[in-house]
């Protein structure tokens, strides 16, 4: 592990606590650690020949942002025995649990996460009832399983790629850009975070909290890098960064209503249109800039 480097890449860490704890901040006085505020989107940009086993020290060390499912006592009891014994799940037991948390991604972006089950997921992937189960425990678990992956991936494919660019406008035009690239595919699958909100919106608990947690993530970032346009003079200073959120976001959603529901020609070029027009309304003058 020693040969394997990694140079200067911010991690993007999905935690619920702004605060890293004692642990990790004795480790990272190697790392320039910064943090976003409100829900706490996390950020580790560690220095460059910064040594991969210590990377992984720090990363395993910082608490998640999905809160914890409580178990049945019986998968408590399964959990408790095997910590006991020092078992480990296998590398064939990690792959079959990421098939079926891929498969259920699958059922739930185009039918609801309610839809999920213990059963129906077993036909799915032609397991039995009891392979599933050992895997989640609980239907709960297996939902709040499904947002971590979509999330992860919604980071992936929409976030990392933007940080690329230079901060301010461009920053944040590929977040965008990004956001769109992804809503086209969701326009033929469905959005967990959209239809999560319906099915989950008076459903107080867990999975609930999951979703909330992982679209206040993403708000957190947005916020941040129309703050960071502010800064730069991109923006006008006194434009209020929660209202371009909400304008930005309102895009969305409203391009997934026009074109998945109402099956409107342009909703798509009045989406990026609309993004424009937010620019333009809200730009610094040059005399600002």
């Amino acid at each position: 592990m020693q040969g394997d480097r990694f140079g200067g890449h911010p991690f993007l860490l999905s935690a619920g606590s702004r605060i890293l704890p004692e642990c990790v901040r004795r480790k990272v006085h190697h790392a320039r650690v910064s943090t976003y505020a409100q829900s706490g989107v996390m950020f580790l940009r560690f220095k460059k020949r910064t040594n991969v086993r210590f990377i992984c020290e720090c990363m395993s060390s910082i608490p998640h942002i999905f809160p914890t499912v409580p178990s049945s006592s019986s998968g408590l009891q399964r959990k408790t025995r095997s910590v006991a014994t020092g078992h480990r799940a296998s590398p064939k037991g990690l792959q079959t649990k990421a098939y079926i948390i891929d498969t259920a991604l699958q059922l739930a972006m185009h039918n609801g996460l309610e839809s999920l089950s213990i059963g129906s997921l077993a036909e799915a992937t032609q397991m039995s009832k009891s392979g599933v189960f050992a895997h989640f425990g609980s239907r709960e678990e297996l939902q709040i399983s499904v947002i971590r992956e979509y999330h992860q991936r919604f980071e992936q494919e929409v976030f990392l790629p933007a940080m690329q660019a230079p901060r301010g406008l461009p920053r944040l035009r590929a977040l965008f850009d990004n956001w769109m690239k992804r809503t086209t595919i969701e326009l033929d699958s469905g959005c967990i975070y959209i239809s999560g909100a319906i099915e989950f919106q008076d459903n107080i608990g867990p999975v609930r909290e999951a979703l909330v947690n992982s679209v206040g993530a993403w708000h957190v970032a947005l916020r941040r890098a129309i703050g960071l346009c502010k800064e730069l003079g991109h923006l006008q200073p006194d434009a209020d960064e929660n209202q371009i959120l909400s304008e930005i976001h309102g895009l969305i959603l409203v391009l997934h209503y026009e074109a998945r529901f109402l099956r409107s020609p342009g909703a798509l070029q009045r989406a990026l249109t609309g993004f424009e027009n937010i620019l333009l309304r809200y730009g610094a003058s040059p005399t600002q800039a």
